[in-house]
């Protein structure tokens, strides 16, 4: 694969491609012969690429413990999987109250299971995925539809057409697996995908739960925890890829040998910025959602103890790259919005009701890449 650098790629970031293997050294995969094109992805306000749209209120008929993991669909229905349970709950686009799924509704277990992400599918289906491999598909209504056990863990799952694509993240020094699956779970295949250059940071770090993969325009991306920006995994597939000003190139893995001394893991991890999740902002859209940038992007008067950046592309090129420090970091993207947890709101009675969604409307750039 040879890597093509645009005109904005002058200001001494050429120079950090060479020494990241980008320009030269690289391996590319086998089913990947076309060039790469990268571009620097420039940093704007916040307020330059998102407005503030409105807030909203999940019913509290529902009183929703920590949220783990929020998906849209494409008329702005709410699915919330609960942090820790075995449920998922489905609100309007209102914030009203629909339905709840039940894991064991579909796949009952003695030992219970670990919620990881609920997803929809086609606007018409609910999937819910566990850490422990199982798949459920549920209608809105709540019908179990089908179910499957997988002996493998679970990381990521994205849904695009009629297939569940899941990823099982570096499972050995050798392999890196993306399943794709039927609707109804009857078939199954797997793709091989490029493994990671930091084989123990993406194998002890998480990054955020369920966001490893994204399913933009047509095709599914993913990505390692060490990158810039998606990998598309049919191949190169003619996407270019941008350089967020705030990314620095990682020229280390967690040492070997650090055992239990967490806080020297950390140390190293935290030392580069990461790429987190990634999320469909909109149908060909793709976000990458970093943290640990350097402390000199922080906002003033934002005091997290991490300093959260957002790197914006459109898979058509049809606007130019662009990267935003927000005062914090999303809970989901769909449909051209970002949604954010805002404060609980209070009940009439009194008592503490669900956590507000405040809701900001991106503002696509109207110049393209050159």
């Amino acid at each position: 694969m040879r890597t093509i650098l645009t005109p904005l790629l002058e200001l001494g970031i050429a120079t950090s491609l060479v020494l990241a293997g980008l320009l030269t050294g690289c391996t590319p995969r086998s089913n990947d012969s076309s060039e790469e094109v990268v571009y620097a992805s420039e940093l704007v306000p916040f307020e330059d690429l998102f407005a503030l749209e409105d807030s909203l209120v999940l019913d509290p008929s529902v009183l929703l413990g920590p949220i783990g993991f929020i998906d849209v669909d494409t008329v702005g229905s709410i699915l919330v999987t609960e942090f820790l349970s075995e449920l998922a709950h489905l609100f309007s686009p209102t914030g009203r109250f629909q339905a709840s799924y039940r894991m064991d509704t579909c796949y009952p277990s003695d030992s219970g299971h670990s919620l990881l992400a609920s997803r929809f599918a086609n606007d018409d289906r609910i999937i819910l995925t566990t850490r422990e491999g199982a798949i459920v598909v549920f209608d809105r209504s709540g019908e179990c539809l089908a179910a499957k056990q997988r002996n493998a863990t679970i990381r990521s799952l994205c849904t695009l057409g009629d297939s569940i694509y899941t990823f099982r993240g570096p499972q050995s020094l050798s392999t890196s697996i993306m399943d794709v699956h039927s609707m109804d779970l009857e078939s199954s295949r797997q793709i091989i995908l490029e493994n990671p250059e930091f084989y123990r940071l993406n194998s002890s770090y998480s990054g955020m739960s369920g966001r490893d993969i994204a399913c933009v325009g047509s095709s599914p991306l993913y990505k390692y925890h060490e990158d810039m920006d998606a990998r598309a995994v049919y191949g190169n597939s003619g996407m270019a890829r941008a350089w967020p000003e705030f990314f620095v190139r990682r020229d280390q893995d967690i040492p070997a040998g650090l055992g239990f001394r967490f806080r020297e893991r950390r140390e190293v991890m935290e030392s580069f910025p990461l790429l987190g999740g990634l999320y469909a902002l909109d149908e060909d859209i793709r976000m990458g959602e970093f943290s640990n940038i350097d402390e000199a992007y922080r906002l003033e008067n934002v005091t997290g103890r991490k300093v959260p950046g957002l790197s914006i592309v459109g898979n058509s090129n049809q606007f130019r790259a662009v990267s935003t420090i927000p005062y914090k970091a999303p809970e989901t993207a769909r449909n051209g919005y970002l949604y954010f947890l805002g404060e609980h709101v209070p009940m009439e009675n009194g008592e503490v009701g669900n956590r507000a969604l405040i809701r900001y409307r991106f503002i696509p750039p109207k110049e393209v890449n050159d």
